[in-house]
């Protein structure tokens, strides 16, 4: 039991180190370099950022301002002031803007600093480049670029086709109660295919034994099809989040070298986390013949 608690911890240690670097979290990392360096107080305005569509061009603004704002550590200057200095000046603050356009706003805004930048496609990811500069100094408070892995969200906010992994394919390990006198070890080869984003079907081979059974020796082989209903995703990703499956197929009983059958049915909740090309999946599961299992599987994401 300890080993396989043992490898179950340092194979979530192992795949969080492949951890995607989605659009939100990458904002909540850039308003933390925003808030910290400046002065408590500090009047700051956030300009839309440059990008291929307006959708995500309002999105990160919204997105950075509420994140500033909910600190309660910086002063920004609200929507409709920068609206009133955008027709006073003749200028539009949606596309690219330039440093000195940048400087001009913020001193007609009133405030000591201003964050703006631009997102662009590059190697299959994109690149935010994040600016603050210092009204009276003219000098960069932060000039950093961020990398933003793809993801449904991101696809979705640039108008295009919503992008993800519909096939899975991995292997998992589980400590079961296959027999009403002991408890037993179990895993198996694991494949399923989403049909929709939030329903995938699947095949399973799952293999276990009762090692602690003392008068009785007990292998058993489950072949089954698989059907999951993705219930809820946190990170709005498809194909992960919350899940409740069902499972049918057959059990292969060897007990003392006696092959027995048994039609093999259960349910299964548990949790996908896809971290880039890959998932970690803790599981619980109850049925029949087996009472019940728990456990984790993982595997990669195509």
């Amino acid at each position: 039991m300890k080993r396989i608690t043992f490898l179950i911890c340092v194979l979530f240690y192992s795949f969080s180190c492949f951890a995607k670097q989605d659009l939100d979290s990458t904002l909540i990392n850039i308003s933390n370099d925003i808030i910290f360096p400046l002065e408590k107080g500090s009047i700051i305005c956030v300009l839309n950022f440059d990008s291929p569509s307006s959708e995500m061009s309002a999105y990160i603004q919204d997105e950075l301002t509420s994140l500033v704002a909910s600190s309660g550590r910086l002063k920004i200057v609200t929507r409709a002031h920068m609206d009133k200095v955008e027709k006073e000046l003749n200028y539009q603050l949606t596309g690219y803007v330039s440093d000195e356009t940048a400087l001009d706003i913020c001193q007609r805004l009133g405030a000591q600093s201003i964050v703006f930048g631009q997102l662009k496609e590059l190697n299959n990811k994109y690149n935010l480049q994040v600016k603050i500069i210092d009204v009276e100094s003219a000098a960069y408070l932060l000039f950093k670029s961020y990398q933003i892995d793809k993801s449904s969200k991101s696809e979705q906010l640039l108008g295009r086709a919503a992008i993800y992994n519909k096939a899975a394919l991995g292997f998992g390990l589980d400590v079961n109660k296959n027999s009403l006198a002991s408890i037993g070890l179990g895993g198996g080869l694991l494949f399923d295919y989403a049909l929709f984003r939030n329903f995938a079907i699947g095949l399973k081979i799952l293999v276990s034994g009762d090692f602690f059974e003392k008068q009785n020796e007990i292998f058993t082989i489950e072949p089954l099809f698989s059907t999951r209903f993705y219930v809820v995703s946190p990170s709005g990703e498809s194909v992960t989040g919350l899940f409740i499956e069902g499972d049918i197929g057959a059990s292969l009983i060897f007990a003392n070298s006696n092959l027995n059958y048994s039609l093999n049915a259960g349910i299964e909740l548990g949790f996908r986390q896809g971290i880039d090309y890959f998932y970690f999946e803790p599981f619980i599961r109850g049925g029949y013949p087996y009472l019940f299992g728990a456990g984790v599987s993982c595997g990669v994401r195509f």
